[in-house]
């Protein structure tokens, strides 16, 4: 059952809709103004959230902000509802990536066929991240995993053969076994990830000469960024495999084309979200407004063809456009 969040000041709007959904097969939860609805878009994780505008408290383009810079709520669906009707307002609350607008008074069955076409919409843009996710997981090369302590929580066949194992056979070899003192730094190794998960670092990037399965090396580059999975502090991240010990210092074409689609500005904020600053500190950190970040980071979507954060992260850096 969908998950509906109506936050609305107005009593009886607030409870004439929530009961009408209700009886549209949805779970409904309310909140009297966006800080009430800030807790509850915490506590319950709606599928799609509906927000007055003019409300006491903290207003619904300051909660929207709110739930944009956190990432368990950043991509939840919203639709604004107001009594204003200037188009002022309704760009506002577009240019904050708000996904729909509807103006008081309203028809019941208009919200009802609102929420089912953006409900809908997430549904199959949800589906397009899986199957893209699915491709990049089957990628001929690139080791993808998720880590968690001494444990792959999650890893695909390309990882496994860079070490010279088959899928089934990694599933009991630690990141320990793979290293060996007398090629590389382990404890330094160790403690990199150690640090990730008692939070004093956000992301990792190594690289090193690991054990393969005949007792040889392989020289590998690691990345991987904190993330939470299935309830845990994990790192999620790729492992490329490199030809030589030292690699060609020269930037490669693919590095080349990739740089020529971004400008320089678009290259910093890159550089930032790689390194898990959110819209606000970025904004900060280049003096620009939050606003202007974010139209940076939609256009870096954009340019990249990339759904989310997480795949134009992997777009920087297969492309070598970033160091962590």
């Amino acid at each position: 059952m969908k998950k509906i969040l109506i936050i609305e000041d107005d009593t009886v709007l607030r409870e004439n809709t929530a009961e009408f959904i209700k009886g549209q097969n949805f779970e409904v939860f309310i909140a009297e103004d966006g800080l009430v609805g800030v807790q509850q878009t915490l506590k319950h994780l709606p599928d799609l959230i509906l927000c007055d505008i003019s409300m006491p408290n903290m207003n619904g383009y300051d909660f929207y902000k709110t739930i944009k810079q956190i990432k368990a709520t950043s991509t939840i669906p919203l639709v604004f509802f107001s009594a204003r009707t200037e188009n002022e307002d309704i760009r506002a609350g577009m240019q904050l990536g708000a996904d729909d607008y509807i103006t008081k008074p309203f028809s019941l069955y208009e919200l009802l066929k609102v929420i089912n076409t953006r409900l809908a919409k997430y549904d199959t843009l949800k589906q397009i991240n899986n199957e893209k996710f699915q491709a990049l997981i089957d990628h001929p090369t690139l080791g993808i995993y998720i880590y968690h302590k001494e444990k792959l929580l999650f890893y695909n066949t390309p990882l496994a053969n860079i070490f010279g194992y088959n899928y089934n056979d990694f599933s009991s070899i630690k990141i320990e076994d793979l290293l060996d003192e007398k090629y590389c730094d382990k404890a330094k190794i160790l403690n990199d990830f150690r640090q990730c998960f008692r939070g004093a670092k956000s992301s990792i990037s190594i690289k090193f000469e690991a054990i393969h399965k005949t007792s040889k090396t392989v020289f590998i580059e690691l990345f991987g960024s904190v993330i939470t999975y299935k309830g845990h502090r994990s790192i999620a991240g790729n492992i490329i495999k490199l030809e030589t010990k030292n690699p060609n210092p020269f930037i490669s074409k693919n590095t080349l084309d990739a740089q020529k689609k971004l400008s320089n500005r678009e290259l910093e904020v890159l550089e930032l979200i790689c390194k898990g600053k959110s819209t606000l500190e970025t904004s900060k950190i280049l003096f620009l407004g939050q606003r202007t970040i974010e139209t940076y980071r939609a256009n870096l979507l954009d340019k990249t063809d990339s759904k989310n954060i997480a795949e134009l992260m992997m777009y920087a850096i297969r492309n070598g456009l970033i160091v962590i």
